[in-house]
């Protein structure tokens, strides 16, 4: 009997050591995603407190895919531009970014300064950098213990093989193609790591391309279309935060050694968060150092919606006084530079109005015959192809103060292409304004030498101008003068 329940007791040891261990032995490590900020810096604080609650229950990985800056002037016309917005991420406590399009608005040597002040990670995989340039790596993993987690970062190659913005901003730099590239460093940090994760600031479209792939990813953490999403392709999740730091992502990775046990996914709102005393005391801090930009400039009468927004911005280029008496006749600019998504009934600061044109853009004026405009809009308007949309075309992206059709073709697609911009204007040659973007990326570089010229006089320098001049402050035209007509219905 004492032999037989000896070997009972042996029999349960042998079982309990084969077993594998329970939940109690499982670990969690928490990644935190933001993306496109574009400096809202007002949200951080609450950031700040959403970070600490979940550093009290594990370890946390704090990421973001790209689009940081280009939207506050107390960041972008920093005298250090950016800096302000690192120092705030650092306190944070960021582990890891990715670089977006709006990262290089200010230059080679701005990013420099930006990566040289942060204690965190950049990766970029499709980015060759100039010699003796701040390290910028395609990937980089996190250990803990026998488990690696890898996260590589990649970004978008929307215009001609480079990201969205100027041309001369990109100069130094060289690209590969976003999509491309990722999927080919699949495998490396695969092999490397027991979970992957891309920063991506490819939009979610590429996103949805590439998680179709075989590899992929384990979670392809998004940026750069501002959409809100959280999906699965295959064996992918996809995430996206939307815009502006209202939301984040947290990833629960549970796993077991070098095993991932299993990763929940949860996007969370910061507003139900406190404000973390101490990033609110920096916030305010970066403020106090310019307040000029709480100067009140203006008054709006009403809310103007984004549209609204472009239309001030419109008529701001097409009265302003310019020294050789040129009036324009028609004005464009593009919905992409208009960045204030909308202006409150209210006062409005000189803060407004420089943050509804970060770039420091420029005035361009002179003449163009109605055919060459037709041109310069329908191809832009058509730009993109169905494997590699242009978030910018296929809607009214041009906008001006004359109303135009955009004649739809045929095509079964859902965007299809148009055939023809029609105008209520007699065919010949018209005094134009436009914005410097326009000039120097949608149209003939030999029409512009030849046709356009630049004034000098910045964008916001227009704004105030239009704004003092509305004795009774701005009552919003909310009314989009550009019109989409499929070509059946011309003529009936």
């Amino acid at each position: 009997m004492k032999k037989y329940t000896i070997f009972l007791i042996c029999l349960l040891l042998g079982v309990c050591a084969c077993t594998p261990q329970t939940n109690n032995d499982n670990r969690h490590i928490f990644v935190i995603t933001t993306n496109d900020i574009h400096a809202n810096i007002n949200m951080l604080p609450q950031l700040a407190s959403l970070v600490a609650e979940y550093e009290l229950q594990g370890d946390v990985i704090l990421t973001d895919s790209g689009d940081r800056v280009t939207g506050n002037a107390f960041i972008d016309d920093s005298p250090q531009p950016g800096i302000p917005m690192i120092e705030l991420m650092n306190a944070i406590g960021y582990d890891v970014v990715t670089l977006g399009n709006h990262e290089f608005d200010k230059g080679a040597e701005v990013l420099a300064a930006m990566i040289d002040a942060a204690d965190f990670r950049f990766v970029c995989a499709n980015l060759t950098t100039p010699e003796n340039y701040p390290t910028i790596e395609p990937y980089t993993t996190f250990s803990y213990d026998d488990f690696t987690i890898g996260i590589a970062g990649v970004v978008d190659t929307d215009n001609n093989g480079r990201p969205l913005g100027g041309e001369e901003a990109f100069a130094p730099f060289s690209f590969t193609t976003d999509l491309t590239t990722a999927h080919d460093l699949v495998a490396k940090v695969d092999t490397a790591s027991d979970f992957t994760i891309l920063l991506s600031h490819m939009g979610w479209e590429q996103d949805r391309s590439l998680a179709s792939l075989e590899p992929c990813y384990n979670w392809i953490a998004g940026g750069h279309s501002h959409d809100m999403v959280a999906e699965d392709i295959n064996t992918c999740h996809i995430s996206q935060n939307g815009k502006n730091l209202h939301s984040v992502t947290v990833a629960d990775i549970e796993f077991n050694n070098s095993e991932v046990v299993n990763v929940t996914y949860k996007q969370t709102k910061l507003s139900g968060y406190a404000a973390d005393e101490n990033i609110t005391a920096m916030v305010a801090r970066i403020k106090s150092l310019n307040p000029e930009l709480s100067t009140v400039e203006g008054h709006a009468n009403a809310l103007a919606t984004q549209d609204g927004v472009a239309n001030f911005t419109i008529n701001a280029l097409a009265n302003y006084p310019y020294a050789d008496g040129f009036t324009p006749e028609i004005t464009f600019y593009h919905f992409g530079g208009i960045r204030l998504s909308n202006i409150l009934a209210g006062d409005i600061t000189r803060g407004d109005i420089f943050n509804n044109d970060p770039f420091l853009s420029t005035i361009y004026v002179g003449e163009m015959s109605l055919a060459e405009i037709r041109k310069f809009i329908l191809e832009k308007y058509n730009s993109g192809s169905p494997e590699r949309p242009d978030k910018e075309s296929h809607y009214a992206y041009l906008r001006s103060d004359v109303p135009y059709s955009i004649v739809l073709g045929n095509e079964p697609a859902a965007q299809p292409d148009a055939l023809d911009i029609r105008f209520d204007l007699e065919e010949r040659t018209y005094r134009v304004s436009m914005c410097n973007y326009i000039a120097q990326n949608y149209i003939d570089k030999e029409l512009v030498e030849r046709n356009l010229r630049p004034t000098g006089v910045s964008v916001r320098e227009a704004m105030l101008h239009y704004l003092h001049s509305l004795d009774e402050g701005l009552t919003p035209d909310n009314t989009v003068y550009q019109v989409e007509v499929h070509h059946t219905e011309i003529n009936r």
